[in-house]
């Protein structure tokens, strides 16, 4: 999805349960995606460029909307879990490809859609910068980030088991270069490189115990729970990684967890999570 420069970004790849993990994300974030595109006027024939692809499911998505005379470039830096999809078709290509360090086409897309990716970068405003100059005259850019802040748990019992860890994920996560402000600020971003008609839209899934609404966070608790404990990226400082791993403070971590975990199939369970805000602009027209 993004650049793993040094093994540093949380949810690589690699990961085992990565797969999981975003097959649960596209269930639950990709209506909405596809609303927000169609709004843009996603139709037959544009040409359409897809970053950080993830499982594809977008990509082929747009492929079926834009029909042969359209065409769908989707990049990632590894290709691995849109290949074990088989997303072959005659007018969708899989290209292995960096946003921040390799060439990129100028004025050549109609719509580029990107989610989730642009936040973990440290170069961020450079990679939105050459997203803009992809667009021929007239495209839009669309970006979708989640704008952390709006989180509400509906008692207070799970607002006490996920307060601690995510906020202790906050403040190791900025150690890697992730922004959880980004989402907020993408509309003042756009409309600083120039796009036209910029807006943005904020959806609030709210995640319900023993729902699909929560498969995508069993694994992604698995790896912070990982992260915190067993630390494989430089995540955590290492004295602090000290103290985590001490048995008495290592067993109350897994028993958080563990905790969580249960939570998670407990139908009275209620979170707001945080909100996902779509943000796009316009490319003006050649004079």
């Amino acid at each position: 999805m993004t650049r793993e420069t040094g093994g540093r970004y949380l949810f690589p790849h690699s990961w085992e349960g990565e797969g999981d993990r975003l097959a649960a994300v596209t269930r639950l974030f990709d209506p909405m995606t596809r609303r927000h595109l169609l709004a843009r006027g996603l139709t037959d024939g544009w040409r359409c460029l897809e970053v950080g692809a993830g499982t594809g499911s977008i990509a082929r998505w747009m492929a079926e909307q834009v029909g042969p005379k359209g065409r769908v470039l989707a990049t990632d830096l590894s290709l691995a879990l849109m290949e074990a999809q088989d997303l072959e078709a005659d007018n969708l290509e899989l290209r292995r490809h960096d946003i921040l360090a390799d060439p990129m086409p100028d004025e050549e897309f109609d719509l580029v859609h990107t989610r989730l990716v642009l936040e973990h970068l440290p170069g961020r405003l450079d990679a939105l910068e050459r997203l803009s100059r992809t667009l021929a005259p007239g495209g839009w850019l669309v970006v979708e980030s989640i704008a952390f802040g709006t989180e509400r748990a509906g008692s207070r019992r799970g607002a006490a088991l996920l307060g601690g860890v995510l906020a202790t994920l906050k403040l190791a996560v900025r150690r890697i270069g992730f922004d959880g402000g980004f989402g907020r600020r993408l509309p003042v971003h756009l409309a600083r490189l120039g796009l036209s008609e910029v807006g943005a839209e904020g959806t609030q899934v709210v995640l319900i115990g023993g729902s699909p609404t929560v498969d995508f966070a069993r694994p992604s608790l698995d790896r912070i729970r990982h992260l915190l404990l067993d630390d494989d990226i430089g995540l955590v400082p290492a004295p602090l990684q000290k103290v985590l791993a001490a048995g008495p403070v290592r067993g109350a971590i897994e028993g958080r967890f563990d905790a969580l975990d249960r939570l998670l199939s407990d139908p009275e369970f209620v979170y707001l999570f945080p909100t996902m805000l779509s943000a796009w602009g316009r490319r003006p027209d050649a004079p």
